[in-house]
């Protein structure tokens, strides 16, 4: 069985099986990868708080079939604090959303690196979350060759202007962003 070590945060998870987890890490590495966390439903599991969403960790993982499993997780930093608000939420899961859906397991890095930069000025600066979301949904899309750097626009409110840009990118990449409805 082959056994690996990635960075990464936690995009979202789905019930497995009676007292298991199916979660989508986001890694700088690999793009998006799916992993079975075993026992993680449980009371007193101990890597409940890995297998959360914003859960940035770094994960074991060992290959069983299609998918991997998770072995360990060691919490590299909280990114809970983006929680703290209903609007930093939504800005922050349209963000995990939108990276997900643009990582091709290629140019990961640098959205990665991003992404985490844009979490932690949500949580720790006093920007607006919507411009925080705004400015890296724009990032995506000026980095995957969607739109130029002049074409972005300038004279529109920020909810307005996230809302035009989100569909953009939905079109483009042919996903829907599920968060986005609670802008």
């Amino acid at each position: 069985m082959e056994e690996i070590t990635v960075t990464g945060i936690v995009a979202g998870s789905a019930d497995y099986k009676e007292s298991d987890k199916l979660v989508r890490i986001l890694t700088p590495e690999l793009g998006v990868i799916s992993a079975i966390m075993r026992g993680v439903k449980k009371e007193k599991a101990k890597l409940k708080y890995a297998s959360m969403p914003f859960s940035f960790c770094q994960y074991t993982l060992m290959r069983r079939g299609d998918f991997y499993t998770v072995k360990t997780a060691s919490q590299i930093e909280s990114l809970f604090g983006v929680t703290s608000t209903p609007d930093m939420f939504v800005s922050a899961s349209v963000m995990l959303e939108t990276a997900s859906a643009a990582t091709d397991g290629s140019n990961c890095a640098d959205v990665f690196i991003t992404l985490l930069d844009g979490l932690k000025t949500l949580m720790y600066s006093d920007v607006a979350p919507q411009s925080v979301c705004l400015k890296f949904v724009i990032y995506l899309l000026v980095q995957g060759g969607y739109i130029a750097k002049e074409q972005v626009i300038s004279n529109v409110d920020d909810a307005v202007k996230l809302k035009r840009y989100i569909r953009l990118f939905e079109n483009k990449l042919i996903c829907k962003i599920n968060s986005a409805r609670l802008l």
